[in-house]
């Protein structure tokens, strides 16, 4: 499973970067408007892109990684737990959905002071499928 998940972000990232790599990443404007100062306002801002898709409830995934003082991915995204079932054209599109929502709302916008706190660590972020399917 842990070799699925690893494939599979592989190839969500490759496919976000056209398989190339970029000499100098285009600057993005970031995520939110308001500067965030805490982990509860960053998980808010983080979580504000995430939408699971249809038929994935009681999916689960949790994502390691790291921002810059930027507010930009450091790296790829690691997952570490995952609960997928189902088909696997929907284990990948939750997967996607999961690290496509973690790239959609970054670069997030930090205050100086909360900056140098969060690119000090090493954040998770678990992404769940819950409540009812309409």
């Amino acid at each position: 499973m842990r070799k699925l998940l690893a494939a599979l972000l592989m190839a969500q990232l490759a496919g976000a970067t056209g398989g190339a790599a970029l000499a100098e990443p285009p600057a993005r404007p970031p995520a939110n408007a308001v500067p965030v100062n805490s982990f509860d306002e960053l998980s808010r801002a983080l979580f504000a892109c995430w939408a699971p898709p249809p038929g994935t409830v009681g999916f689960e995934i949790t994502l390691r990684f790291g921002l810059t003082g930027k507010g930009e991915l450091r790296g790829k995204p690691l997952a570490t737990y995952s609960v997928l079932s189902g088909p696997p054209d929907l284990q990948r599109a939750f997967v996607a959905a999961a690290v496509l929502a973690l790239s959609d709302c970054t670069p997030v916008l930090m205050t100086e002071a909360f900056a140098r706190v969060a690119a000090a660590r090493v954040l998770t972020a678990r992404f769940t499928s819950s409540g009812r399917e309409t």
